[in-house]
């Protein structure tokens, strides 16, 4: 499942524990043509309290209407990931979309949707866009805000029958001198593989870290990941968490990925200012 879905599976989340009635199945009419009763219902199901239905649904059309008209197409790669993330939200929230009518073709041509704002975002700031963002200014982003890591984690408690235990100041230095002596080790040339049998059966997890916030890490993670250099070692104490961190080279080799984030860094870099001429788009449809 991509990153990209799991965030709308969680938000999906959020508006069924809030929202869990059934929607009406209510016709709307965009410039004088009747919109899918079931693409309704979902709207409805999940806007946010304060949010206008029918501005959403107008924003839906306008962004599948300027797709259309600029004659563009869904690469063959984005079709098969869109399908996948598809099954992957059917298969989690299919029995409460069906209890509001709402079938899975409704929910492919929804996230379809979200795959046009993103070929349209492309179209507008790509390489041959009308108000191009060049490779250098979205690498300089990416290397800013991204970071592939290789990572162990430590934990400064115990876990016992009753819960959890902190560890003596004793443990905890023993814990810690530990990390520093497999970070100092890969930064001599050691492999984290083989640094990692200091620190008594530890797992090495691959991760992609950025400054938009990890929520699988404390806070402050980003800030000191930030500082390690490519290809270097460090340990990072946070709260009852120390982590053995080896930044790698996130643009080429095993573990690159500008690539998979290019579409976001664009997005993040641009994505206000988007936003605004779809409002504009918008408009034209009441």
């Amino acid at each position: 499942m991509t990153k990209k879905i799991i965030s709308s599976l969680l938000a999906l989340l959020t508006v069924i524990l809030l929202f869990g009635g059934c929607a009406k199945k209510t016709e709307v009419k965009i410039n004088g043509t009747n919109i899918d009763n079931e693409v309704t219902a979902y709207f409805k199901a999940t806007a946010q309290e304060g949010e206008d239905v029918n501005a959403l649904i107008a924003r839906y059309v306008a962004i599948n209407s300027e797709f259309n008209n600029r004659s563009l197409t869904v690469p063959a790669n984005m079709r098969s990931s869109l399908s996948d993330d598809v099954n992957s939200i059917w298969n989690l929230f299919g029995t409460y979309y069906e209890g509001l009518g709402i079938s899975k073709e409704t929910i492919y041509k929804i996230e379809l949707s979200k795959v046009y704002e993103t070929l349209l975002l492309e179209e507008r700031y790509g390489e041959n866009g009308v108000s191009p963002v060049s490779e250098d200014d979205l690498k300089e982003y990416f290397r800013g805000n991204y970071a592939s890591i290789r990572f162990v984690t430590g934990y400064m408690f115990e876990v016992t029958e009753n819960g959890t235990t902190e560890m003596t100041e004793k443990q905890k230095d023993e814990l810690k001198q530990s990390f520093n002596a497999a970070a100092d080790a890969v930064n001599d040339g050691t492999s984290i593989e083989e640094a990692v049998g200091l620190l008594n059966s530890a797992e090495i997890h691959d991760t992609v870290v950025n400054s938009k916030g990890n929520d699988n890490f404390p806070d402050g993670f980003w800030d000191e990941v930030k500082k390690i250099e490519v290809n270097k070692a460090a340990v990072i104490n946070l709260g009852s968490y120390i982590f053995l961190v080896q930044k790698v080279d996130s643009e080429k080799g095993d573990y690159e990925c500008y690539s998979e984030y290019k579409s976001d860094c664009l997005y993040q870099m641009k994505g206000e200012e988007f936003d605004k001429i779809i409002d504009a788009w918008t408009k034209q449809y009441k």
